[in-house]
């Protein structure tokens, strides 16, 4: 009787050892400027730093964040360097290398106009035809869209330039992360959210993550740990509390 309870006695402390050193570690999180999501400049790093750092925090664990070049912060995930890579999205390919989370937070890529073209809603691209639509060159929006040549698009080196342009009346409408949309508006006295319509359907809905390289020994502790805050701070409400505060909006 006694060896027994000394046996379970064992696995208690051993069991509740693991978690003490996962909680007590501090992981390091890296990733590259993305404004409006997160950033090096921004207040607090940004929406998504402060929700994924929340929901560590129901869990135990403390995360620090730095950002760099995307390549390198990919690179020092997988070989250990670093502890998880943020907002990643997901592919097939990257599968093989990380291990994902939950989904954190939903990006909307559509179209966004000027309420006085009239048009707030397609039902397939070749409704597209007759407008001419601002694209950023090397982004991508969604495969259809971007192999849809029959579509007049007119191509700009960023995303500001097409917002400018489209405030301007020089292109119909223009496609863009909603998100990113609103915060070059804001930040900018000369344009009004109020004089666009986001068009529907969206042309894309990506999802963002964590991750964490597959060889990391804690990945299925850690993600699991995540998981459970993020699940925590959805449920009371903290999550659409935190959206709110930096002026975004969940779909």
């Amino acid at each position: 009787m006694k060896k027994r309870l000394c046996r379970l006695q064992l696995i208690i402390f051993i069991f509740s050892s693991c978690l003490t050193m996962i909680n007590a570690k501090e992981l390091t999180m890296v990733t590259v400027d993305w404004a409006p999501y997160y950033g090096s400049e921004m207040s607090n790093n940004g929406v998504i730093t402060v929700i994924v750092k929340t929901a560590f925090q129901r869990s135990g664990i403390e995360a620090s964040i730095k950002f760099i070049p995307w390549k390198r912060a990919m690179k020092e995930v997988e070989i250990g360097k670093s502890d998880m890579l943020l907002g990643v999205y997901y592919t097939d390919k990257r599968n093989k290398t990380y291990l994902y989370s939950e989904p954190i937070y939903d990006i909307h890529v559509g179209l966004v106009a000027l309420k006085s073209l009239g048009i707030s809603q397609f039902e397939k691209l070749l409704d597209l035809i007759p407008y001419s639509i601002g694209v950023s060159r090397g982004w991508s929006n969604s495969k259809e869209f971007d192999q849809a040549d029959y579509l007049n698009k007119q191509g700009a080196t960023n995303q500001i330039l097409n917002v400018r342009k489209l405030f301007k009346k020089r292109i119909d409408m223009i496609s863009i992360s909603f998100d990113v949309f609103r915060y070059e508006v804001a930040t900018t006295s000369d344009n009004d959210l109020n004089e666009v319509v986001f068009i529907e359907p969206a042309l894309q809905i990506s999802t963002i993550h964590l991750a964490t390289s597959r060889n990391n020994p804690d990945k299925e502790n850690v993600i699991n740990a995540f998981n459970k805050g993020l699940a925590e701070i959805k449920q009371d409400g903290t999550y659409d509390k935190i959206l709110k505060q930096y002026g975004f909006q969940y779909y």
